[in-house]
């Protein structure tokens, strides 16, 4: 079978809604004829008491039909692939005739036609308010909702009509009546990307740019946009799951020769295999460390990281290849993890055993079973993927995926010793083991200063050039790498369309992964948000003070200063001392990084009981997963960069997508910044108080290797989310916090967060000055002293063990003295605070804040205390 048809059907299912877009636009760009309606109405569209219904799908004939100057010629070709003509199969899912026809047809059914469960509450929106239907969000009903109480829910919250960008992905309060020209913008923007696409002498390679410029302009627009129904799956992920369905069914209908209606619209066989990957060891890949890392730590750190992301998405590739289908059967992927719709044929199930050997020997070869990627598999009916039975089938599909984390090795291929380990090393290099990895040879193939393993080398390239704003050529034999991917895939960064290799049949995808600087995605290529924010010198940091002050010797500033490159990634050592202040040509603070560890509490609660068991569809959890990463990977580089006027500018992404994060920034705009992302992760699931994240905040100074890093924070989080069942808390300074007592501790949220209409407004009590503004007041105006602050730190130290002690309702005669802390702190202020007025304010609260947070209150004392530590400039 030509593997034409393949990429046909998947595109078919894919564009077979796209007449939903067109129905928004104005005249000025798309008008269907009323010649064309005549001719045509009874072709596409089905019929309902005399009139036609489903008129987009008449929209979606015309548009490929009257636009074939912005598409590929194979689109209105009629010798493309076999079976009927593209526009037929695209167009005419309501009304099919031909199995081809019914494949899709039925792939639509599966995809989303049970996601449209009737409400019995609301009013219906009829046909002529469609412009006005907007796309709410599921984070709104999760985990708080059955399935009866949802079909009654009045949805207060939905996305604006908008392109996908870091600012739209906000829901916002839904409006009486929306307007229709946001249709017409949303409208003109898409003809606009449609225009420039990369790539339409190739076909494979423009869809797969189209697909991504349909993900900018579909996913805020609802599937279902008219009746009583929960209008909460986008139309990208409603056709993505469609044309992933539908090459599964025309794989699995051909190759078993039932290729017959009655067949494909038969629901009982397990015509389906679900088939997932995991990618396992990603701490111990990411982390990997040797005894002279530390010139390369950000560049391995950031190629790594990137790794993973990329390795996910090529093994994803690497089995669609192998069984015959497309980029487009990937149902959706992200954190590690994809999931892939197959046939559930006889020669798919070798293809895929022999991809999963394939897969598992070059990682095992590169990584010694440290890290690698999970396969499962799980045979599934047309029927398990309608409303009500699909919890059940993933259930089950993730136990399997779940199970095959615990045989990641296959004895049997990998047991026993590695054969010519020990042979692979030379002597004649010096040293003989990575020294970047301290496990793999040193290649002589290494022609940089250093000396490294292929595999190092390679993260160390992808990492420099990360951050000079290219695009990367994913390539079948041509290109920069020493140890290609999975055996036969490059990387190559560079400018425009990569033209010469598209010609050359070598070019196997173009990315682009940038979020531009006002937050909106690049739309010429394929656009995946891989890379986080990466920190990097502009011409304000040329002249930046804070370079030489500190107590590191003269030639340590002069190397720090010959580093500062204009466009080049900032050093750990550069971004720490981002945390010192200069005031009238004083120096404060200290050198130190913070790292900030953070992710979704309970999040396989969330996927596989968050959503009711009646709505659990496959494009519902797709758009979910899809709206959870979006958080992650195109909101968070952008806050980075421009929200706060930048405060948050100098901390690095070590990973971030799916459910987590990992930062690496000056310590103390890192205390600032894990709050500011609750508060917004708050705002961005319109406040439901059952998601949340938890958080770990852990110091170090610049030089501390990367491996020791990742230890601390990965135990500060796990200090954060196993202090008790409820979660949602954060660890700092070796002392776990409530979310509540830490804005307490450090201030206010911000006040674009404060106007939210799901926001708590405070009350004026909880309006005042936070702890550590009051003490920090009381300080500058010399109320305090910083004697009197190490003391009081002491004295909190006592109450924390007093407060331990009485919990247990014992206390050893010898520790009798800690009891005794008022006293002693009421003591040592009236002993220094002269002015009977300040001395009763101080006292009050202080005895307050000791009572109520005892060894926590020493956070914000600590705090003030690092910044106000005079240093030499």
């Amino acid at each position: 079978m030509d593997n034409s048809t393949i990429w046909k059907i998947s595109l078919a299912g894919l564009m077979h809604d796209i007449g939903k877009v067109l129905q928004g636009c104005t005249p000025k760009h798309i008008q269907i004829p009323a010649d064309y309606e005549n001719r045509n109405a009874g072709l596409f569209l089905p019929q309902k008491g005399g009139n036609y219904t489903h008129k987009h799908a008449l929209y979606t004939a015309f548009f490929i039909e009257n636009f074939h100057q912005f598409l590929p010629k194979e689109l209105n070709a009629p010798n493309w692939g076999e079976e009927e003509s593209f526009i037929r199969l695209a167009a005419k899912h309501h009304a099919p005739e031909t199995p081809a026809e019914h494949i899709v047809s039925e792939a639509d059914s599966l995809s989303s036609g049970y996601d449209r469960i009737e409400l019995t509450e609301g009013e219906e929106i009829p046909i002529r308010q469609v412009y006005s239907t907007r796309l709410v969000p599921v984070f709104e009903y999760l985990l708080t909702e059955d399935s009866e109480s949802l079909k009654k829910k009045i949805f207060e919250w939905a996305y604006p009509l908008a392109p996908l960008s870091a600012r739209s992905i906000f829901p916002k309060k839904v409006a009486k009546e929306e307007p229709k020209e946001a249709y017409e913008k949303l409208c003109e923007g898409f003809f606009n990307g449609l225009k420039k696409l990369c790539h339409k002498k190739s076909v494979k390679l423009w869809i797969r740019n189209f697909d991504s410029l349909y993900r900018i302009y579909t996913s805020h627009i609802p599937a279902a946009r008219v009746g009583k129904t929960i209008k909460d799956v986008s139309l990208y992920d409603h056709s993505r799951a469609t044309a992933a369905l539908a090459a599964a069914l025309y794989l699995y209908h051909r190759e078993t020769e039932t290729f017959d209606i009655d067949s494909i619209r038969n629901r009982e066989e397990q015509k389906f295999l679900l088939v997932s990957g995991d990618f396992y060891g990603i701490q111990s890949f990411i982390f990997r460390t040797g005894g002279d890392e530390r010139h390369h730590r950000a560049k391995l750190l950031r190629g790594r990281s990137f790794m993973v992301s990329l390795l996910t998405d090529l093994a994803a590739e690497f089995i669609c290849e192998k069984l015959g289908l497309t980029f487009l059967s990937v149902a959706f992927s992200a954190a590690g993890k994809f999931h892939i719709i197959a046939p559930n044929t006889e020669s798919v199930r070798g293809k895929l055993e022999e991809a999963r050997r394939e897969i598992s020997r070059w990682f095992y070869e590169n990584f010694y079973g440290e890290s690698g990627i999970g396969i499962a598999t799980t045979p599934a009916r047309p029927f398990d993927f309608v409303g009500g039975e699909f919890i059940n089938l993933w259930t089950n599909h993730l136990k399997s995926l779940e199970e095959a984390k615990f045989h990641r090795i296959d004895i049997g291929e990998f047991g026993g010793k590695i054969e010519g380990y020990l042979d692979s090393f030379r002597n004649d290099i010096d040293p003989p083991v990575c020294p970047l990895c301290s496990k793999s040879p040193s290649s002589p193939e290494v022609k940089e200063k250093y000396t490294s393993c292929k595999i190092c080398r390679d993260h160390i390239f992808v990492g420099t050039n990360l951050v000079r704003g290219k695009r990367l050529a994913v390539t079948k034999g041509e290109g920069e790498l020493l140890q290609p991917l999975f055996n036969g895939y490059q990387l190559k960064f560079l400018n425009g369309c990569a033209s010469e290799l598209a010609e050359k049949g070598a070019l196997v995808k173009l990315i682009d992964f940038n979020v531009r600087d006002d937050g909106s995605c690049p739309e010429e290529v394929e656009f995946v948000p891989l890379n986080g924010y990466v920190p990097v010198y502009s011409e304000e940091d040329l002249d930046d003070e804070r370079l030489l002050a500190g107590e590191a010797s003269e030639k340590k500033k002069l190397e720090l200063i010959d580093l500062t490159r204009e466009g080049m990634p900032k050093t750990f050592h550069h971004i720490a001392k981002t945390a010192l202040k200069i005031e009238n040509g004083k120096c404060f603070g200290v050198e130190m990084l913070a790292t900030l560890k953070a992710d979704v509490d309970d999040l396989g609660v969330i996927f596989s009981c968050g959503i009711p068991e009646r709505f659990f569809t496959l494009s519902r959890l797709a758009t979910l997963s899809r709206q959870l990463n979006n958080f992650f990977t195109l909101y968070l580089p952008y806050a980075l960069k421009k929200e706060r006027g930048g405060r948050f500018k100098n901390t690095y992404t070590v990973f971030a997508g799916g459910d987590d994060l990992f930062l690496i920034g000056p310590w103390n705009s890192t205390i600032e910044l894990a709050l500011f992302l609750k508060k917004q992760f708050e705002r961005y699931v319109c406040c439901n108080p059952k998601v949340h994240f938890s958080a770990g905040i852990s110091f170090h100074k610049s030089h501390t290797p990367v491996d020791r890093i990742a230890e601390e924070a990965e135990a500060a989080l796990n200090a954060a989310k196993s202090a008790d069942k409820a979660k949602n808390k954060i660890c700092i300074f070796s002392r776990v916090l409530t979310w509540r007592e830490y804005e307490t501790f450090f201030g206010s949220i911000t006040e674009e967060i404060e106007r939210h209409p799901c926001v708590k407004k405070q009350s004026p009590q909880e309006n005042s000055k936070s702890i550590i503004e009051q003490i920090e007041s009381w300080y500058r105006e010399g109320i305090l002293t910083r004697s009197m602050l190490y003391k009081t730190c002491e004295i909190c130290r006592m109450a924390e063990e007093a407060r331990v002690y009485f919990k247990n309702k014992e206390i050893p005669i010898s520790k009798l003295q800690c009891a005794k802390w008022p006293a002693y702190l009421r003591y040592y202020l009236v002993r220094n605070i002269k002015d009977e007025k300040l001395y009763q304010e101080v006292a009050e609260k202080l005895c307050q804040w000791t009572e109520e947070y005892d060894g926590k209150l020493l956070i914000p004392l600590w705090k003030l205390l690092y910044e106000t530590r005079k240093q030499k400039l």
